[in-house]
This record gives structure tokens, sequence and C-alpha cells, in this order.
């Protein structure tokens, strides 16, 4: 059980008074051995654990949602106690898991067959619980103007007014970027869950509108405000993602417009320490890598997909960002997310990292990523992830966008000091 609620956040003290933040690797392991993306991990009112892990991703035809329960802080886990799936044609299911006191969602996209036909219809649903995820709502629609939304950040409950807000972004096209506008949507709920309606939008500054906003995360600062983090896609010209700040002063109506950080980040998960500081799960890479897309070869193509490019990778002369890892990182920040410095680098359990000789797409492909976080207490956090493994069978071919090679979930616990 956990030793604090974590519900009575003290007040920010100045950043002078705070003594420096430690961060270790005190346990890392294998949590589930299968063909896994994208973990999201959360801790219901009693203590339990829960794991929501999807096999494939991006709400791809087949994709489903895998529901599962450690009682021992993640040390042992059950085999999946239920299986959420979508019920369209060639339909698949991607989400996130929340709990919220006794409260417990499951927020997915709902597409057909969206990696090939990236225009199919798609709808963003929602599972309630009330009894610690042993039991499911039926799937409830929001009620989304834009034709889908994806949800990637958790639920959380507002300190002052107890409603509930789930931030989203404006579903992407997938395999188009030839000008699709993606912005942060919010959501709130004034009845424990039960119906959903929009309350803000998130959009990006003047000086950078040609990026999306994608995977949108949000946390309530100590002095209320909310602290929205968000990748920022140049979908115009395949730039790959800035990590983006936006903040909020009025429950999440209005927002300023986001502004690129000084790091290079996807898969966003913030959270506050116990004594009020911000702290940030993210994949990233080093400073001196970049990204781009480029055509695929028509050997290279996937029958039946629209997809035409794929992802490549080059070395600068100079680093742009602090980072100098490849992987999940945990940062923090002095300035409520404006800057952020790399702290730890989340260790593979099993065979460690590439060479550093390894080209950087490889590195990139082969690197830990879409990282969630849940506290034991006060001092220890919960760290999960999808690990590639190249040693697993593959299972899609041919699937270029996503990688072919399979993915499994690791887990690491990282004490505060």
């Amino acid at each position: 059980m956990p030793t604090s609620s974590r519900s009575g956040l003290r007040g920010p003290r100045p950043s002078s008074m705070m003594p420096p933040m430690h961060l270790t690797i005190e346990s890392n392991s294998v949590l589930i051995r299968e063909l896994s993306q994208n973990p999201s991990i959360a801790r219901t009112a009693d203590g339990d654990l829960l794991l929501l892990q999807a096999n494939y991703c991006d709400a791809m035809a087949g994709c489903c949602e895998r529901l599962h329960r450690s009682t021992d802080d993640g040390r042992t886990w059950s085999p999946p106690e239920r299986t959420f799936v979508c019920d369209m044609h060639l339909g698949g299911l991607e989400g996130t898991l929340s709990c919220v006191g006794d409260l417990a969602f499951v927020a997915g996209l709902e597409g057909s067959d969206l990696k090939r036909q990236p225009r199919n219809p798609k709808r963003c649903s929602l599972r309630r619980s009330t009894d610690g995820g042993r039991s499911w709502s039926a799937p409830v629609d929001l009620d989304d103007r834009r034709g889908g939304v994806m949800p990637y950040g958790k639920v959380i409950r507002l300190r002052s007014s107890g409603r509930l807000l789930l931030p989203t972004y404006a579903c992407k096209s997938w395999l188009d970027r030839g000008g699709s506008r993606i912005i942060g949507v919010i959501f709130a709920s004034d009845d424990e869950g039960l119906t959903w309606s929009e309350l803000g939008t998130i959009e990006p500054d003047a000086s950078v509108r040609d990026l999306g906003l994608l995977e949108l995360a949000v946390v309530e600062l100590p002095d209320s405000r909310l602290l929205g983090i968000t990748r920022g896609d140049a979908v115009t010209t395949g730039a790959f993602p800035y990590g983006m700040r936006s903040v909020s002063e009025d429950g999440g109506r209005t927002w300023s417009p986001a502004t690129p950080t000084n790091v290079s980040i996807c898969e966003p998960r913030p959270t506050i320490t116990p004594d009020g500081r911000i702290l940030l799960a993210a994949r990233s890479w080093p400073g001196n890598v970049y990204f781009y897309y480029r055509p695929l070869e028509p050997h290279e193509r996937e029958p039946g997909t629209k997809q035409t490019e794929t992802v490549a990778a080059g070395l600068r002369d100079e680093y742009l960002t602090p980072v100098r890892d490849f992987g999940v990182l945990l940062f923090t920040t002095e300035d409520d997310g404006l800057t952020w410095q790399p702290m730890l680098t989340v260790n593979e359990p099993e065979s460690g990292p590439l060479p550093a000789d390894a080209e950087p797409l490889t590195q990139h492909r082969f690197q830990a990523a879409y990282p969630d976080i849940v506290w034991l207490d006060d001092e220890r956090l919960f760290c999960v992830y999808r690990q590639p493994d190249p040693g697993l069978p593959d299972l899609r071919p041919g699937l270029t966008y996503s990688h072919a090679f399979q993915r499994y979930v690791a887990g690491c616990v990282v004490r505060l000091s």
C-alpha cells in the first residue's frame, strides 16, 4: 500500500530552498514477455497496480488492450484480467489507463484499419470502473466534433473543484503530414466521468504554427495552474518532435500558446513529486541526432497500405539539446517546464544498450519508449516502458512505419533522495 495519498501537495518553494534531487534505479525487470506496445500504469484506491498494454500500435486492425493486475507493487503480474477490443469492421483500439480515487478509466481511440486506411472512421470511447478495475461499463463515445481525438494523457481531478479533466489531441491522420492540423483538446466531466464535454484547446504559438501537438499530458501544479506537456511534430515538413509547453490559469478553459522547450521528446508523462517539484518521463535521443522522412522504395511497401515513406536519421556537428542518450529519460525542471535537464536514463533490463557506434536510426528503433510512471510511496516511483526485442518472432512483417520487430513491457523502480 502507498504510504502517502499524494493528494495534499504543499505549495511550491523557491528552487534555491530545495535540496538537489537524486534519482537512482533500485531494481528493474521484465513485466510482460509477449508482443506488447504502449504500456499504461495506475494505482487503485486499495493499492493494487493496474497495467494496460496493447498487442500492437496506432489502433491498427486487430489491436486490442489487455489489463493486468499486481498486488505486490509490480513484482508479479496476473494474466490478462480483461481484454478490450474494438467492434468496428477491421477495427483496432489503443488507449490509456487512469485511476482517480475510487474510479478507473480506460480511454481509447477506436478505428477501422487506421494504419492502412488513415481516413477511415475513428472515435474516442471511455470505459469506467468503480471497483478498482474489476468490472467496467460499456464504452461511451466522447462527443467529439473533430471526428476522433486520441487520449494519451491521464484523467486528473482538480483539487479545488473536483472536476475531472481528460487531455487528448485532435486525431492525426496517420501517414499524412501534408497540412494536417493537430491541436490539444481538453475534455471535462462534472459527474464523476459519466459524461464529458469539451472545455478548452491548446494551439501552437504563431512562431511554430506548422507544429502539430500530439501526446498531450496535463498535471496540476501546487499553485493550481495546469501544465500541459506535448510532443510537437512539424506536420508539413516531417521534422521530428520538439517538447512543447502550455499553461492554464483558469482550470483548463484557456491555455497559453504552446511553445518549444529545450528538449526533443516523445510520449511525455509528467508527475509532481511529494515536495511539489515537476518530474517528467519521456523518450528522447542525443541532441546531435536529427530525423527526417524518406520515400519508401517499391520493394519496401506493404501491400494494401497507403504508406509511402519511412524514418531516416543523421548526425549534426553540434548538440542542440542537453540529452546524450537514446531511450526513456527522467527530466527535472526549475522553471515550470520552460527548460528540462536529464537526470536518469532508464536501463533495459536484459541486453543493455546497443553499441555506441551503432548507426543512429538503429539506436532510435531499439531504444526504450512509451513510458508511464506511478508512485509506490513518497520516495519511490515505478516506471514502465516498451522495450524492442529483436529476438521475438516477427509476427507482422512489412510494417516499416512502426518497425517490424516486436516489443515487450519492462519496468524499473526509481528512488528519489
